[in-house]
């Protein structure tokens, strides 16, 4: 499995060539290649999930900005939500009409449950995903049966209980359908960044 370590975004996530033609991109790290020739059966180049306290305004904004710079459409939810149209719907939309999605795992990544259905989301579109572990140990994400932050994250969605206290929110189905989503997509081949500072 390859993985590169990122100083800036424009080095590694982002070939020069693609800033020439919006009607092509490509992404390389490593072994992974995207490409794309033609926008008439999807919306954007590029979807960004992520988790927003982490990084929405530093990292995330910077990337989009990034990819935007290089003549890439790109999806970030605080930047292409349209007024009055539901949330779920359009970010599912982005999902489905994306070339490539770039899942950024953070720290607090699997504690939101908006993530997590996103991630899965991406991982049944058969859509090229490159992940990103920002200011998180790679194993940590990968082996969430284990110890850490991630594996922490779950169990605590596991116990979360609907209003009347009793059913349990989340089907040992739906975390299991997490958990499987996180370890398949940390297992691509990857980019490792410790620290952004803009």
């Amino acid at each position: 499995m390859a993985m590169a370590n990122l100083t800036t975004v424009p080095s590694c996530a982002i070939n020069d060539s693609a800033a020439e033609a919006s009607s092509s991109a490509t992404f390389s790290s490593s072994s992974t290649t995207f490409s794309s020739s033609s926008m008439t059966s999807r919306s954007y180049d590029v979807f960004i999930n992520h988790r927003g306290p982490d990084v929405k305004l530093s990292f995330a904004s910077h990337l989009y900005r990034c990819l935007r710079d290089h003549g890439l459409n790109a999806f970030l939810d605080k930047e292409e939500m349209e007024e009055g149209r539901k949330i779920s719907s359009q970010i599912h939309e982005a999902i489905h009409g994306s070339y490539v999605q770039i899942a950024i795992f953070s720290p607090t990544y699997a504690e939101s449950s908006w993530c997590l259905n996103d991630l899965v989301l991406m991982k049944n579109s058969r859509a090229t995903i490159l992940p990103i572990f920002f200011n998180v140990d790679p194993s940590v994400v990968r082996y969430t049966e284990k110890r850490g932050a991630y594996a922490e994250a779950l169990l605590e969605l596991q116990k979360k209980t609907k209003s009347d206290g009793k059913e349990p929110r989340y089907s040992s189905e739906i975390i299991q359908n997490w958990r499987a989503a996180i370890s398949d997509v940390a297992d691509l081949s990857c980019f490792e960044l410790k620290s952004f500072n803009g």
